[in-house]
Order: C-alpha cells, then sequence, then structure tokens
C-alpha cells in the first residue's frame, strides 16, 4: 500500500505525515518523492470538484507512466479559508487570492485591511478540506475506487498577524469564539503550535475519516 499525495508543498506534507503519524510513515509519498511534476488548473466550482481534478490529474500521471501498484491510494485535498463577513471569500480561491503569486504575508495583511472596523462577533470564518481518494483495486480492468472525505473548524478572524508556525492563513485563523479577542485569548493556527494544531484542524478532521475507512474496510 502507497498514499500518494497529489502536493509537492512540503509545509503540507509536513503536516499530513504528523497527523498520520508512525503507522503510515513508511508508506506517505508526496509527488516529488516520485519525480512527478504536473499542476492541473483548478477549475471546479467547489472544493469537492477541485480535489477531484487534482487526483484524477495524478492518477492520469502515474497511470500513463506505468506506476500505479494494486492497494495505492492516490490523494488530493482543496482546502480553503470561507469568511463570513467576505461572502465566503477566498473560498475555493484561497491559494489563488489576489493572484497566485502574492505573498502568503500580503494576502493576510489585505483581509485584515478589509476587516479592520469589523466587530468581533462579525469575524466568523471557517476552515475547511475535501480529501478525494482514488483507490487502485485492480490495475488490469481500470476501475479504481473513488472517495471523498471532509474537515470542516469553525473559528475567527484575528484582528492581528500572529506569526510563530504554521504557513498559509494560519496567523489570522483563530480557534475558539470571538469574544476571546476582547479578553487577550485569541488563539491562530500559528500561536497554537504545530502540534496542537495537528490534532483538531480542518485537515487532521479530513485525514482522520480516510484513515477510519482504511481501518474499517481494509484491516489496517
Amino acid at each position: 500500500m502507497r498514499l500518494i499525495f497529489a502536493t509537492n508543498n512540503m509545509h503540507k506534507m509536513s503536516e499530513i505525515r504528523d497527523i498520520l503519524g508512525d503507522k503510515y510513515k513508511d508508506v506517505l509519498y508526496s509527488m516529488l518523492d516520485l519525480d512527478i511534476h504536473i499542476d492541473p488548473e483548478e477549475t471546479g466550482k467547489s472544493f469537492v470538484e477541485n480535489a477531484n481534478i487534482k487526483a484524477n490529474a495524478l492518477y492520469q500521471e502515474l497511470e500513463s507512466k506505468n506506476m500505479l501498484i494494486e492497494g495505492d491510494f492516490i490523494i488530493a485535498d482543496d482546502t480553503g479559508l470561507c469568511i463570513d463577513y467576505l461572502d465566503g471569500a477566498p473560498g475555493i480561491m484561497s491559494a489563488r487570492y489576489m493572484g497566485k503569486e502574492t505573498n502568503q504575508d500580503d494576502k493576510n495583511s489585505k483581509i485584515l485591511e478589509l476587516m479592520k472596523d469589523i466587530k468581533d462577533d462579525e469575524r466568523t470564518a471557517h476552515f475547511i478540506t475535501n480529501l478525494s481518494v482514488i483507490e487502485v483495486l485492480n490495475i488490469i480492468d481500470n476501475k479504481p475506487k473513488r472517495l471523498n472525505f471532509e474537515g470542516k473548524i469553525e473559528g475567527y478572524i484575528a484582528k492581528t498577524i500572529e506569526k510563530k508556525d504554521g504557513f498559509g492563513y494560519d496567523p489570522i485563523f483563530a480557534v475558539g469564539d470571538p469574544s476571546d479577542i476582547a479578553i487577550g485569548k485569541v488563539k491562530t493556527y500559528s500561536n497554537m503550535g504545530v502540534k496542537e494544531k495537528n490534532k483538531i484542524s480542518h485537515r487532521a478532521i479530513a485525514l482522520n475519516n480516510f484513515v477510519q475507512y482504511l481501518e474499517n474496510n481494509h484491516n489496517i
């Protein structure tokens, strides 16, 4: 069995490895590990559609290079920050917000600027991950099994960038209630630390749902 993730983002792979733990460490692969270099266009209108696009692209690339093995799981995720005040933005455009080449600190600063005068109780947001999984059942008949798993966590947008650990929107997304702002107990993904984040995050929830499927259906 191999768990092959459709990413070359080492921050993301580090989180995945930490979440899945030692039990799966020897079967985890990124595209970089397999010398795969693809970047499919995310044309979907939902997290599910974009996750499926990325998983399908990796599956087809591995198939074209005769690199698929029965028992493989080809996995892609689409993840985004959805801010209620911004009508769900950046949402599925989270990675491409303000342009794909825009520095992440600039993206975070822009969001804080847009929300600088917004009341604490109106700063609500959620992070969501959709995990698309293609299970390679039989190379000969070429009929893989396709599954999706979701993880979601509610929170709010902090008023300042809290950057210690983490990446992406971690420095501005806080877990808890917006009322924490008034009492100085803001806890962003970044300042809660990697280990704590990886126990509760949207990605952890999605991955743990996938692991539950593995353990229930494959006696792992």
